[in-house]
């Protein structure tokens, strides 16, 4: 008897059901692949706003604490905050306050770096951004310092209106101002001695080739769900505490944000 042999194989139908059962596998690994990419992607740009924010606060942080005392202010609706730096300070055994003198003894001979202003006792905010043209006042031009003998040489004949109580004064350097601009970058720069700065502009964008200011970051934002965002707060000191300066910096970039909220205590005192 003879048998004839039949080759199986897949019909159609099952080739069908394979497709479409390989297709729906293929397409649930791929969605997770891609949502966890995007989870990645989210995870390192919330880490870099977060580093960037850091970066900016310990920044600011480190050069507040060492404002010349009761310099520090805000202007501009809050999206600039002001201050000047100081280099060094000593004690003076004598400063001119009955009559002008071009100079006056310190007691500790160090040597102040690069300094552009000599200050005594400064009480008076108002005092302090004027440009020392004339006498009496608390701020004046420096012009050199013999650590040999402690004589510290002013940039013109001046009497001081206030001595200090503990005899201190400071070598400063000119202002800085750190603002947050409209276009969502916080910037650092330099000024002039000047009292009205809500009539100054913002540094201007992009900046100018050798200027004296700088981009210290991008992203960080004015509005936060319709609500205006006031990146600077300042807080007068009174004899139960210190002055405080409140920074309040809320960085974006698609549609990752981070928000640092972070007080400097300013201990200087005159």
């Amino acid at each position: 008897m003879r048998y004839l042999s039949r080759q199986s194989g897949f019909t159609l139908v099952e080739l069908v059901v394979v497709i479409v059962v390989l297709g729906a596998i293929s397409a649930g690994t791929a969605v997770y692949i891609v949502r966890s990419m995007e989870a990645y992607s989210d995870t390192v740009r919330r880490d870099q706003l977060t580093s960037t924010a850091r970066v900016a606060v310990e920044k600011i942080t480190r050069e507040l604490r060492n404002a010349l005392p009761n310099s520090v202010r805000t202007y501009n609706n809050d999206q600039c905050i002001q201050y000047i730096p100081v280099n060094r300070g000593s004690s003076y055994q004598n400063i001119p306050l009955t009559a002008a003198n071009i100079s006056f003894s310190a007691i500790e001979n160090h040597s102040p770096d690069n300094p552009i202003y000599v200050v005594v006792y400064p009480y008076d905010r108002d005092q302090l951004y004027i440009e020392p043209t004339t006498s009496p006042g608390s701020i004046v031009e420096f012009d050199n310092y013999d650590p040999s003998t402690g004589t510290v040489t002013l940039g013109q004949n001046y009497r001081f209106s206030h001595g200090s109580p503990r005899k201190r004064f400071y070598f400063t350097a000119t202002p800085v101002s750190y603002c947050v601009t409209n276009s969502q970058k916080l910037m650092r720069y330099n000024n002039n001695l000047t009292g009205n700065l809500n009539q100054q502009p913002l540094p201007p964008e992009p900046l100018p080739p050798g200027s004296n200011w700088s981009r210290v970051a991008d992203n960080i934002q004015l509005t936060d769900g319709g609500n205006t965002v006031f990146p600077f707060a300042y807080t007068e000191g009174t004899l139960q505490r210190n002055a405080v300066v409140t920074l309040d910096f809320r960085f974006m970039e698609d549609s990752e944000w981070v928000r640092l909220l972070h007080e400097v205590q300013i201990r200087n005192v005159p």
